[in-house]
């Protein structure tokens, strides 16, 4: 049997590889200057990397970049969030967002088992998480609170185009 084409391991990106992947993969690019500090609090990263690029099974390629990430935060104990599951496009539809968060279950079910763990998910999303056991937490509802997203016209005709292109993709129309 062929070894996989790609290697999952615990590994905190570097803030541009981060802040690039980020990006590409249509989430809200970070301010740089938070992300390094962000990082470093994380409870657990793990990080995507080509198999055919790196040095051996445990070590990256210098300057081997990260093309699919996954990432913890919280308290490590009762409450976790789970953030920043994203995939480089060339490499998505290949199993590796499910390749993350089954890494990412198993390190919370053996470290933190008795965890909380929340998400806020896209609609696309939604169907990838519930495999991993999340339901829908209705009739609460998620709500956030980020000036640097909300006083931004550029963001915000974003999300009301993600929105309009979502609701035209699965056919209801208001």
């Amino acid at each position: 049997m062929d070894a996989p084409e790609y290697i999952i391991l615990p590994h905190t990106p570097s803030a541009q590889d981060y802040h690039d992947l980020r990006k590409i993969a249509n989430l809200t690019p970070p301010p740089m200057e938070a992300v390094s500090k962000a990082l470093a609090n994380s409870f657990v990263c793990f990080s995507a990397f080509e198999r055919k690029d790196m040095l051996d099974d445990t070590t990256p390629s210098p300057g081997q970049h990260v093309i699919a990430m996954g990432r913890l935060l919280g308290d490590g104990a009762l409450f976790l969030q789970l953030c920043d599951i994203a995939v480089h496009p060339d490499h998505q539809r290949k199993g590796l967002g499910k390749r993350i968060m089954k890494e990412v279950i198993n390190y919370v079910d053996k470290n933190a088992p008795h965890a909380y763990v929340s998400l806020i998910a896209e609609p696309l999303g939604q169907k990838l998480y519930s495999q991993f056991g999340f339901e829908d937490v209705k009739p609460s509802a998620g709500m956030y609170r980020c000036l640097r997203i909300q006083n931004n016209p550029e963001f915000k005709r974003m999300r009301e185009a993600k929105g309009e292109a979502m609701i035209r993709g699965t056919g209801q129309r208001s």
